[in-house]
């Protein structure tokens, strides 16, 4: 008789992997990749190759290092680098050990280069570019400075939470599929309004032409910061700080008389089914005093009827806290004229509600008989 053979099914995920690794094959990022990253004679697995199956993660789903010897378990062999001959041998000793390497790596030169090559590879079109930062908080232990100046401190925390330190994270991306071409991180207590012309200055080596279109948010709308994007051949297309005379001015004459616009977009408002928003353009051409930059100024129906709604709900607060503050006349520090106007203007700076009421201290006079017995 004929002995049954055994069988057995090894089941392997295989994912996405080969889309990323064609894709990265394709923009030679090992081959960049290797150029920073030395390596040793003795190395069973190349530091290139850890940091390549740790990238090939991070597009995947992002599993801590602790998983990641789990994970690539889960692969097929011939989706990891070197066709997995040595698959076994992955852990989170050697990933951290990859990890070390590319600390001391130039990262800086390195994510410049690989934005470059990506550019020109896929022929990205860098006729505008889009600028965000945030602040990224952080617990436990902070260690000090690291080998490229990098510290984390307190600064503006946009998680409201000002007790802890944190990094500030700068992003552009091409208008053209939202490509990442370039990042920094700035210590924690660096404002936003001191980054872009360094940004600026990168972009354009990126981009390899001074006159793309730079879209950022008020944080870039300085004086120093647009002449020298401008001055450079640059453009900037950014929002106006309330802070600046033009927009005040603007403002009040606005109030006076009324001005003719022309609506220049029509779109579904997210989450309101059928609600329509509009948005108008003022006809009047409007340059700032200084430079003479060209403004536009917008009008939005979503935007007037949110303001409408803010601005009531400041007028009811400040009523709440004025009666509050009226209650508590005569006690403790609100017994002199001083103290009383200094708790009202902070009521009413506090919720920007001074224009909108007119507050009189008075003062009245009352007499009280006592018979002496």
């Amino acid at each position: 008789m004929k002995q049954a053979l055994k069988t057995s099914l090894l089941r392997r995920y295989v994912g996405e992997l080969p889309i990323l690794r064609a894709c990265a094959a394709r923009l030679g990022f090992r081959q960049i990749l290797s150029r920073y990253l030395s390596s040793h004679g003795n190395e069973r697995i190349a530091a290139v190759d850890s940091l390549m199956v740790m990238v090939y993660n991070i597009a995947c789903g992002r599993q801590p290092v602790y998983e990641l010897e789990h994970w690539a378990t889960r692969l097929g062999r011939r989706v990891l680098p070197g066709n997995g001959a040595a698959m076994n041998m992955l852990n989170d000793d050697r990933f951290g050990r990859v990890l070390d390497k590319l600390y001391l790596a130039d990262r800086a030169t390195l994510g410049t280069e690989i934005a470059i090559e990506t550019t020109r590879i896929e022929q990205l079109e860098h006729t505008r570019v889009h600028n965000d930062s945030t602040s990224v908080k952080a617990y436990g232990r902070i260690g000090g400075t690291t080998n490229s100046g990098l510290f984390l401190a307190r600064g503006i925390s946009k998680d409201h939470r000002p007790d802890l330190k944190q990094l500030v994270y700068s992003l552009t991306i091409s208008s053209d599929g939202a490509v990442p071409i370039h990042y920094k991180a700035y210590p924690g207590n660096r404002t936003d309004d001191t980054t872009h012309i360094e940004t600026w200055t990168t972009v354009r080596r990126i981009a390899g032409k001074a006159d793309f279109l730079y879209v950022a948010d008020c944080k870039v709308c300085t004086d120093e910061q647009l002449f020298h994007i401008v001055r450079h051949g640059g453009r900037v297309v950014t929002v106006m700080p309330d802070t600046w005379k033009e927009s005040s001015e603007f403002k009040e004459k606005l109030r006076r008389n009324k001005k003719s616009k022309k609506v220049i977009l029509r779109r579904e408002v997210e989450s309101h089914d059928g609600k329509i928003e509009t948005f108008s353009c003022f006809s009047s051409k409007q340059t700032t005093h200084k430079r003479g930059y060209r403004l536009f100024w917008i009008h939005s129906s979503e935007k007037r009827i949110r303001d409408r709604q803010a601005r009531e709900a400041a007028l009811r607060k400040t009523e709440q806290l004025l009666a509050e503050l009226n209650g508590r006349l005569n006690k403790r520090n609100l017994k002199k004229r001083p103290q009383i106007q200094k708790c009202i203007d902070t009521v009413l700076s506090s919720n920007d509600t001074a224009r909108f009421f007119s507050v009189t201290i008075a003062q009245t006079t009352s007499v009280r008989r006592v018979q002496q017995s």
